[in-house]
């Protein structure tokens, strides 16, 4: 084997030049002359693909012009677009009109605008009277073809019309203001062009993800997490509420048919020993018979309708904290310096900062301090296990890399750190109670006490004690009262999820968090212990419906302040009240200035237009929910307005 790899052979190969040069090679060279031209091949063909990247996007953006461009199509669809615009051009109304007699819709848009279901991408710059590329005239936006057409694929103009999504009066074919539904008696305009997707919502109310509507899918996003369903109802949020309304009453309304079932399947039993024949003890004894049948059905469809209930309430949220338990987790002295400006504490929070708190003076200032009072007064009176200090580097680790800062943030202004979703944690130490965070971390949705919806009130040890039974609480084998058998809320109605962290991983957690910051100088703050205080903070919570985003005792079963909002944008015009800027409305003034006293040009592209319309009022009042209160003498309606800066 040796003297045949040292035994040389003849080998032709080409030099640099391409000419073949005979060279005489042993093994070992001619391995390495193999692995030396292996290595250079992947070189060049590397090389090769990187210098065929940019020609072969340059080829795949001109196969998609030749496309799309009509002087690039086929001879036979070159003569079939001109004769269908030239020969058989079709110039009556019938012709270009949309009858849909299943859903009643006649619609004649395409009458002037020709151009939308065209296959080739038509601007109307391309059909500008002095050539393509130069400015367009009015008529230029007759030939405009749709910018989607992936979405005339889904709604197909000859099922659903145009007027269905877009708005305006399908019908009218007389004069733009008209057909576009401008006329100030018609109830559906079109909607403006940024507004477009507004008319998915007509049908894809209860689709949270919108295919194709980037902006609406973003509004809703929106509504869902700067706090918007505490106070008002819409469709496809928070369906877990109305559920289990339904849940609970079709319960009480069969308990009551049980009731009422047993008391006459009683009185037929009762009946039946006085009969005066055998046919009549048979049918009455039937029929109770039927009735207790009938009450064993009942029975087991308020099983089903309890283990409903039972995982409707593991899916309701709050959009705020749970308030029962202020005492066991803030520092008293804290309450009252939040409840005056929630912004100044913590910017961009969900929590509004109510005027009357923060500008009303003296009044205002009671106000403040009987909501703090009812508050403190009215949560659990307790205290969490003592919990000694943890390890506050490990902690830090923990915190940015177990997903925390998915949701939560760190640091302020440029510094800061994390997502929006959810509490800014930089100074959490000003506020809470470190025993409190720990448990918190642990375990977001342990619950302080159990609450029992039937009695209204939360349970305590000495109700399970009454029945003999443990003071255990949660989703599986401890869920129902003691008292009455009813499905308990278990758990705190947080979004936070239980990370399933070590008592020790949470302790250290904790501990980084109260590192960041510290208490400030506390204030006197013995008002919160006035029970009359609390009284008059009593009416005030329920004025201001804190109750829609917090859970507060003696308000479990409050419901929003707020008009539902699923059908606000259809509201007619005469019923949505612009008070005192009805005429700046008409004029077109702009009225909304900015946290530095400039105005707030809302249209800054259009002079003076008129905004006495829908979008007009609600662009308006998102940025100023107070402006349609400022016509009212009312004094519950004007303490009930709120500066929603947040939502700005």
């Amino acid at each position: 084997m040796k003297s045949k790899q040292a035994e040389k052979v003849t080998v032709d190969l080409p030099d640099d030049t391409g000419k073949i040069s005979r060279q005489r090679m042993d093994y070992q060279q001619l391995g390495k002359t193999f692995n030396d031209l292996r290595e250079e091949k992947a070189k060049v063909q590397g090389e090769k693909a990187e210098l065929l990247k940019e020609p072969s996007e340059l080829a795949k953006k001109r196969d998609e012009y030749l496309k799309n461009h009509v002087s690039l199509l086929p001879k036979k669809s070159i003569e079939d677009l001109i004769k269908k615009n030239e020969d058989d051009f079709d110039y009556t109304i019938l012709g270009h009109q949309v009858n849909v007699m299943e859903y009643k819709i006649v619609d004649r848009c395409e009458i002037c605008h020709l151009g939308t279901r065209e296959p080739l991408p038509i601007k109307a710059s391309d059909m500008a009277p002095n050539g393509p590329g130069r400015k367009p005239d009015e008529l230029a936006q007759a030939f405009v073809s749709h910018p989607r057409k992936e979405l005339l694929q889904i709604h197909k103009p000859d099922k659903f019309g145009c007027a269905a999504c877009h708005g305006g009066n399908g019908r009218a074919t007389t004069s733009v203001v008209k057909a576009h539904g401008e006329n100030p008696f018609w109830l559906h305009p079109l909607f403006p062009k940024e507004n477009t997707e507004a008319g998915c919502q007509m049908c894809h109310a209860n689709d949270r993800v919108t295919q194709g509507a980037d902006t609406l899918n973003l509004a809703k996003d929106l509504f869902y997490q700067r706090g918007c369903v505490g106070c008002h109802r819409m469709e496809a949020f928070d369906r877990e509420a109305d559920a289990l309304t339904n849940a609970r009453q079709q319960i009480s309304q069969l308990q009551e048919q049980i009731v009422a079932n047993d008391r006459q399947s009683r009185l037929s039993t009762e009946a039946s020993a006085n009969a005066s024949n055998d046919a009549d003890v048979q049918k009455l004894l039937a029929d109770a018979e039927s009735l207790r049948i009938q009450n064993s059905l009942l029975a087991a469809r308020i099983d089903e309708l309890s283990l409903q209930t039972r995982y409707l309430q593991q899916d309701q949220k709050k959009v705020g904290p749970n308030l029962k338990d202020v005492r066991l987790k803030l520092r008293k002295e804290w309450v009252p310096l939040w409840l005056r400006d929630p912004q100044a504490f913590r910017p961009g929070t969900k929590m509004p900062t109510f005027w009357r708190f923060h500008v009303d003076g003296q009044e205002g200032e009671k106000d403040l301090k009987g909501v703090a009072a009812y508050l403190w007064q009215n949560s659990f009176d307790g205290k969490v296990p003592a919990q000694s200090k943890g390890d506050q580097t490990h902690g830090k680790e923990l915190f940015e890399t177990r997903g925390c800062l998915a949701c939560h943030s760190i640091g302020e202004d440029t510094s800061k750190l994390g997502g929006t979703f959810a509490a800014n944690l930089s100074r959490v130490a000003e506020k809470s109670n470190y025993d409190y965070i720990v448990r918190w971390i642990y375990n977001p949705r342990e619950r302080w006490a159990p609450y029992c919806p039937k009695e209204h009130r939360d349970l305590t040890p000495e109700d399970y004690a009454k029945h003999n039974r443990p003071y255990l609480f949660d989703n599986e084998l401890h869920s129902t009262c003691p008292n009455d058998g009813a499905e308990l809320q278990v758990q705190n109605m947080t979004v936070m999820p239980n990370l399933r962290l070590s008592e020790q991983d949470s302790r250290d957690i904790a501990t980084y968090l109260f590192s960041l910051s510290a208490p400030p100088a506390s204030e006197d703050v013995s008002y919160m212990d006035d029970p009359q205080l609390a009284e008059d903070g009593k009416a005030e919570i329920k004025q201001y419906g804190c109750a829609g985003c917090h859970e507060i005792k003696g308000f479990e079963e409050e419901q929003r302040i707020g008009k539902e909002l699923t059908t606000e944008g259809s509201t007619p015009l005469e019923r949505l009240d612009f008070a005192l800027l009805t005429q700046d409305a008409e004029y077109g003034r702009e009225v909304i200035k900015d946290a530095d006293g400039k105005t707030v040009k809302l249209h800054p592209k259009e002079k003076e237009k008129e905004w006495y319309n829908h979008r007009g009022f609600l662009s308006t009042s998102w940025l100023t929910p107070e402006f349609t209160i400022a016509e009212s003498s009312n004094t519950s309606i004007r303490r009930n307005a709120c500066a929603c800066r947040s939502l700005s």
